[in-house]
């Protein structure tokens, strides 16, 4: 007799139970489970044999299973679950939306209450393609209900009160700033020129520097026709500070604008002020932009301008011509005048690196009433503490023993060295310099000046050039003391490319030690050249030193 095990019978039917016990071949069957067709009850299987009960159970459990085939009534009446309802749900959604031909059937799947952030974005897409490709227009949909819902999903508000208040600008800023960069991106072409600038702010608010959609924005912001106002503009700049994105596109395109708005504006010197500020903090040297503003200044002798102006030039070591009178106002500032302490330092290290500085405005960063208003912010941060160190070697000096000098314990913990970038830079000059100066009794790198900045290398040279060592340099006059600044692409302005005024001031600084200063910058020196190039060219640049 055939017997079946119960593994196969299990296979047969999933509602038989099988319980195995240990002593051989004894499977029992509980098939109390199956419907009557052809089964047998427990009382029935315990009055038959071993074989019988097999036998039995067996053809019983196949008939079952054979006769629910045709029996439709036997099948799994089980509710779907919930999650295949919504998978099923969603396909249809994802069906509607691909179906889709204008903005009435694609936002009539943003009334269902299940709509996720995926569909939401999916949609949002799709409008910005057909806007882009002037299928619709960006009016047909921003004010419409069904999207702005779409925006509200994708931005995640909180309370839907607020998310009520927003504009449709500050709702497309929102899914800008949030959304993925390249989705996003592609809205960019369909806002105007404000609800451009509003989603830079958005972003420079969330600290979120996105490239795709900064390069988009800028882009789209450079070839719009409409001129840029300055509040527009100073908000811009601020942004662009704030992300570190120094586009330099929509950098000149913002110069052409302010410098067109600059004659017709009576009444907003902040916004001069804070343009002015962030092309210094950029590093912008757009020599037409900052004469115009500069002429503006002094044309209302307005002194937070004037101050501003100061600073922002000195951080790009250009002064326009005619701007005594500008010069004469920021000179006239007294030190409460200014609205904190740490204004009046940057202008009096804005004033010292211009070589405007009088010796008045050098000592009372150093008075212990001023480092006292200092730290009444907080510790003293480390660019401040390197200025005050600058300005007391300075005054050490140029002016007489008795004028007053910074704390000692200002210059304790300042770190002086440089980034990562620049030390690969600095290394590759170096490693020319071995052709050159081979031993290290005629070669220091990594130099502290002892006035709050490093220089790269020291070493001595004869009339001829040749190297001599650095012991018997010292109060040499035949021989000449080279000091190397080596300035890397952060050393140097943008635009027109030349080194930051603060190294002119080190410079300066070095030449009063009695250093000559060789500058290697990195426009000039490419240290993928071949070592044979680069060493003509540090022969060359030495020589014209020596000469001069």
């Amino acid at each position: 007799m055939l017997k079946y095990s119960g593994s196969f019978i299990l296979r047969l039917s999933a509602r038989a139970f099988v319980r195995k016990y240990s002593s051989p071949g004894a499977s029992v069957f509980r098939n109390d489970k199956l419907d009557g067709t052809g089964g047998v009850s427990d009382s029935q299987a315990k009055s038959l044999s071993e074989d019988d009960r097999g036998d039995i159970g067996s053809k019983g459990l196949v008939a079952a299973a054979f006769a629910s085939l045709n029996n439709p009534d036997t099948e799994d009446k089980r509710k779907p679950s919930l999650k295949s309802v919504k998978q099923s749900k969603s396909q249809q959604m994802d069906m509607q939306i691909t179906k889709a031909t204008d903005v009435n059937s694609l936002l009539v799947v943003a009334e269902n209450s299940i709509v996720s952030r995926r569909h939401a974005l999916k949609m949002v897409s799709i409008l910005s393609e057909w806007s882009s490709s002037n299928k619709v227009k960006l009016g047909d949909f921003e004010k419409d209900p069904r999207f702005l819902k779409l925006c509200r999903i994708l931005a995640r508000t909180p309370t839907a009160q607020a998310m009520s208040s927003l504009t449709m600008a500050e709702d497309l800023s929102t899914v800008l700033g949030i959304t993925g960069d390249d989705e996003a991106a592609r809205l960019i072409s369909n806002l105007t020129l404000p609800q451009m600038i509003k989603v830079m702010k958005v972003l420079q608010q969330k600290g979120r520097r996105s490239t795709p959609l900064l390069r988009a924005l800028s882009h789209n912001i450079t070839k719009n026709s409409e001129v840029i106002d300055l509040k527009k503009s100073a908000d811009l700049l601020y942004s662009m500070v704030s992300l570190n994105f120094p586009d330099p596109v929509l950098l000149d395109r913002i110069c052409k604008d302010v410098i067109e708005c600059l004659p017709s504006n009576e009444d907003r010197p902040a916004a001069v002020s804070s343009i002015t500020v962030s092309l210094g903090l950029l590093k912008y040297r757009h020599e037409a932009a900052l004469a115009a503003l500069c002429g503006w200044s002094q044309a209302r002798a307005h002194a937070g301008c004037a101050a501003a102006a100061v600073v922002t030039l000195a951080q790009v070591d250009f002064v326009p011509p005619n701007t005594e009178k500008l010069f004469e106002v920021a000179l006239s500032l007294k030190e409460n005048e200014m609205s904190r302490a740490s204004a009046w330092l940057d202008l009096v290290f804005s004033l010292l690196i211009l070589d405007r500085a009088e010796p008045h405005h050098l000592t009372t960063t150093l008075q212990p009433d001023f480092i006292d208003k200092l730290l009444s912010a907080g510790e003293i941060p480390i660019p401040a503490r390197r200025k005050l160190m600058t300005i007391d070697a300075y005054v050490g000096m140029t002016l007489p023993a008795h004028s007053p000098r910074l704390p000692e314990d200002i210059w304790v913990g300042v770190p002086l060295a440089g980034t990562r970038e620049k030390a690969a830079y600095v290394q590759s000059v170096m490693d020319t310099f071995k052709s050159l100066v081979s031993a290290d009794a005629f070669l220091r790198r990594g130099c502290n000046s002892g006035m709050g900045f490093l220089y790269d290398a020291e070493f001595a040279v004869d009339a001829k050039c040749h190297p001599v060592l650095l012991e018997k340099a010292v109060n040499n006059k035949s021989v000449f003391r080279i000091a190397v600044l080596c300035l890397d692409y952060h050393d140097m302005t943008r635009r027109a490319v030349v080194p930051l005024g603060v190294y002119q001031l080190y410079t300066r600084m070095l030449q009063l030690k009695g250093f000559k200063v060789l500058q290697i910058p990195y426009t000039e020196y490419n240290p993928k050249d071949k070592l044979v190039t680069r060493v003509q060219y540090i022969e060359k640049k030495l020589k014209n030193l020596i000469k001069s």
